[in-house]
């Protein structure tokens, strides 16, 4: 197992606390992949403190909704005129989850992100671009008719671009048009249940990806995420990975999903419950069972996670992803959480990564 590894964070820390995060996970990973909420800490701005640090980074996932490609483009390329020689920048992208819905009227949003795609590449590649070739980014961004955009400086390190999302419409994009996929494991048809079923391409949409992917284009990348919420403290743990089980398991449209691999519906129909009547997170958490929780997010020790992280790691592998990283929660205290994962997690599930500490 030699491919990329990486760790996925959040920004609900200090920048400060996270880059220092960020350097400690680092000496075992090659990239550190950092969650964009709008309204939490800029994803850009902490991408470039890690990299000054010595982080491959990615966004793991922004979403061009809301935001101006042409910017996004910019900054992802700033960037990686910080990153070390042996590290890249990644674009992980999607159509945005429940806060881009609260906040944007989406149109078209996976036409956006392929339009967001070609015209960030391009930039990238020096071209002089004529936005009118992007009529529906220019609806929504309201790029003059005519307009030209060019950056004025050379990009000598594009960075890749890689897709989220399980609809078979942004399947199909990246597949046809992406660099690799990003599939993480607390999705129900990206989960345990669904690589165990036998059925996994299938369920999973991989087949669509594959076949949507042009034989000229360079092999696609697939990254699996494992969620997991670690912490010496095992209730403590658990109870983080039913917290973020439950936002996910709330939304009524993955219940299919759910039903599709095997999964607790009745109790994701609790939870979903508990959040109508007022009961917050806390009281959507206590509604969601265990078993539902440890279908998608392995919790617990560092013990009890890495027979369950190794299990992942192998069935993903035989489905064909060749890269991996560690993805939220990571734990209810991210310092302690980074400790177990580099010293005590990675060596034992990927005893080769160079850099692992006690």
């Amino acid at each position: 197992m030699t491919g990329r590894l990486g760790v996925q964070i959040t920004p609900w820390s200090g920048s400060r606390d996270l880059v220092e995060l960020g350097r400690r996970l680092a000496t075992a990973v090659d990239t550190v992949w950092v969650q964009d909420q709008m309204l939490a800490r800029n994803v850009f701005a902490l991408l470039g403190a890690l990299a000054q640090a010595g982080c491959g980074v990615g966004t793991n996932v922004t979403y061009p909704i809301g935001r101006n490609p042409i910017e996004m483009a910019s900054a992802a390329a700033t960037i990686a005129e910080f990153v070390p020689p042996d590290r890249e920048v990644v674009v992980g992208m999607g159509t945005g989850g429940a806060l881009v819905n609260s906040l944007f009227q989406k149109d078209r949003p996976v036409t956006v992100v392929r339009e967001a795609i070609q015209l960030m590449r391009s930039l990238w590649a020096g071209d002089r671009v004529e936005l009118d070739a992007f009529p529906v980014l220019g609806a929504a961004m309201s790029y003059r008719p005519g307009a030209v955009a060019e950056l004025t400086y050379a990009v000598e390190k594009a960075p890749g671009i890689v897709l989220a999302g399980v609809g078979p419409k942004i399947l199909a994009v990246a597949g046809g048009h992406a660099d690799g996929l990003i599939s993480p494991s607390n999705m129900p048809t990206l989960s345990r249940a669904a690589l165990r079923s036998g059925r996994f391409a299938e369920i999973s949409g991989l087949d669509l990806v594959r076949a949507a992917r042009p034989s000229a284009m360079a092999p696609l990348r697939l990254i699996f995420g494992i969620n997991v919420s670690v912490s010496e403290d095992r209730k403590r743990a658990r109870e983080q990975a039913r917290r973020q089980v439950a936002l996910v398991v709330g939304n009524p449209k993955l219940w299919p999903d759910l039903e599709r691999v095997g999964l607790d519906v009745a109790s994701a129909g609790e939870v979903k419950e508990a959040f109508e009547e007022g009961l917050g997170i806390d009281g959507a958490a206590a509604r969601c069972s265990q078993e539902l929780a440890d279908a998608l997010i392995v919790s617990g020790t560092a013990e009890d996670c890495v027979p369950a992280v190794t299990e992942l790691r192998d069935l993903a592998a035989a489905a064909g992803y060749t890269e991996f990283y560690l993805g939220a929660p990571l734990g209810p205290d991210p310092e302690e959480a980074a400790r177990l994962i580099v010293g005590q997690v990675i060596p034992r599930v990927w005893p080769d990564r160079p850099g692992a500490l006690s």
